[in-house]
């Protein structure tokens, strides 16, 4: 009775309790939807924010990304290219290069590695790559009623993520369908994140950039509120996912500068049934962001002492915090915690349970260019050596 009861709230918090919603929770870099006011359907092409900018973001760069004035030629070029080609059309485009250095230890004679560790004095992997080059096309058919958008991804693999068409209705209301990522908890650019993909198989939620549908999706926007449904294919051949959030982006409450809260459920059939719900918001004052995500999660599977009997449902906990400090007004310095039990008892199996430490910094240097410097520490299942990392990482974003 009270699992049906709790499958079933989530149902309606993800589908119901969406009109008290701002559009998919600032996909991306979420403090900066707080650290502006702007919501994220201002300084992106999708309405549901995330992949193409906007004009405004050309216009109002420096308010919102916050850079220092170095370098003249790059800070204030007299001329710039800002992916409009016309007033139908414009292109944008992403580039993430990283280098990483992976510091993990070998397994004892008993197989298991320590998982209390801050520093790792061994160096597993030297890791040189292309994160993401990404190109994106906007063509706006006809102005404020028809929109048509890809989302090309070129590296790390060739696909694309997202193409869709999109009409505004009346009322503040729009229907959009095709192949999109769906609308679940805080959309943050750190795909491993437990929040997001995870890493070498630890906790997630799934919802990463790699997770994209066929899918119908509908939304209202009006003023400072919003709701995004969507309604896409299921893992079964005769189901559906259907996955809705919630969300509220205020500015000036009390004291505080804004306050973002809302909420997320999906439902997934198929073998392995599973419903999920994110619970997150986030406040800003003066210099300071904070941004959280709880997650419980309940998925069909067979139980560990017999894989082969009958699946049950299996619980899960897991907890994202951040917080965001603003040096010198151009430097963002992130410190960022990540929390996982799988079956979410914290009472029990607790080899199950991990942890995420994050430091780094991510300034934007310019309107076209964003470099981070981050140092992460994971400590998991001691019988699982690539859970249990500590990764020191540098990365250059240049985008338009």
């Amino acid at each position: 009775m009270l699992r049906g009861m709790w499958r079933t709230s989530i149902l309606l918090l993800g589908l119901c309790a969406a009109p008290l919603a701002m559009i998919d929770e600032a996909r991306a870099e979420p403090y900066l939807a707080l650290r502006s006011g702007v919501k994220c359907n201002g300084c992106h092409v999708n309405v549901t924010g995330g992949g193409m900018r906007s004009s405004f973001v050309s216009a109002h760069s420096r308010d919102i990304l916050k850079y220092p004035n170095w370098f003249d030629d790059l800070t204030k070029p007299i001329e710039s290219f800002d992916g409009t080609i016309n007033d139908y059309l414009a292109i944008g485009a992403d580039l993430r290069t990283s280098a990483r250095l992976i510091f993990q230890d070998e397994p004892g004679d008993d197989g298991l590695v320590d998982n209390n560790e801050v520093f790792r004095g061994r160096l597993d992997e030297v890791d040189v790559d292309v994160d993401e080059a990404v190109t994106y096309l906007n063509a706006t058919v006809i102005p404020d009623l028809l929109e048509f958008y890809v989302d090309l991804r070129l590296a790390p693999t060739t696909d694309a993520r997202e193409a869709w068409g999109m009409i505004y209705l009346p009322h503040d209301f729009f229907i959009k369908a095709g192949r999109m990522f769906l609308p679940y908890g805080l959309q943050i650019q750190d795909d491993e994140s437990f929040i997001r993909g995870g890493r070498n198989g630890s906790a997630n939620t799934g919802f990463d950039f790699d997770l994209r549908s066929a899918a119908v999706e509908s939304g209202w926007m009006s003023g400072p509120w919003a709701v995004v449904l969507s309604v896409a294919e299921g893992a079964g051949d005769r189901d559906v996912q259907v996955t809705g959030s919630a969300s509220a982006l205020f500015r000036d409450v009390t004291v505080l500068d804004s306050v973002f809260v809302g909420a997320s459920g999906n439902r997934n059939g198929g073998d392995e049934e599973t419903y999920q719900f994110a619970g997150f918001g986030g406040f800003g004052i003066g210099p300071f962001i904070y941004l959280g995500e709880v997650d419980f999660i309940q998925r069909r599977v067979a139980e560990f002492d017999d894989p082969t009997g009958p699946k049950e449902y299996r619980g899960g906990f897991i907890h994202y915090s951040e917080l965001n400090y603003l040096a010198f007004n151009w430097l963002n310095v992130k410190l960022a915690f990540d929390y996982a039990d799988y079956d979410g008892d914290l009472s029990q199996r607790a080899d199950d349970s991990e942890n995420r430490f994050s430091i780094g910094l991510e300034p934007f240097l310019a309107r076209f260019l964003q470099t981070r410097l981050f140092y992460r520490v994971s400590n998991g299942i001691e019988s699982n050596a690539s859970h249990n990392q500590s990764i020191l990482s540098a990365e250059v974003h240049l985008f338009f």
